[in-house]
């Protein structure tokens, strides 16, 4: 009988995305399923500019289905666009 091993991908972009949170702290954002998780669950109520698109961009790379960077520039796009790129 084979054992299963569990693998922990992360990606990491090869250069972070710094963001500014609601209490205008600075945070590091390291790779898609980080701004994947601030899309979901702390981003600002702008919902427009580019804020579909990252997220769809972002679980593509997770799924290996597309580009990491190009999940970067679309959040770092989003982020422009939402005020909150610091």
């Amino acid at each position: 009988m084979a054992d299963v091993i569990e693998v922990d991908f992360h990606l990491v972009w090869q250069y972070p995305v710094f963001i500014r949170t609601a209490e205008s702290e600075q945070q590091r954002i390291e790779g898609p399923d980080a701004a994947l998780d601030v899309l979901n669950h702390r981003w600002s109520k702008v919902r427009g500019g580019g804020y579909f698109e990252a997220k769809r961009r972002c679980v593509d790379a997770l799924r290996r289905r597309g580009s990491a960077e190009l999940a970067r520039q679309r959040f770092i796009q989003a982020a422009i666009a939402a005020g909150v790129l610091a």
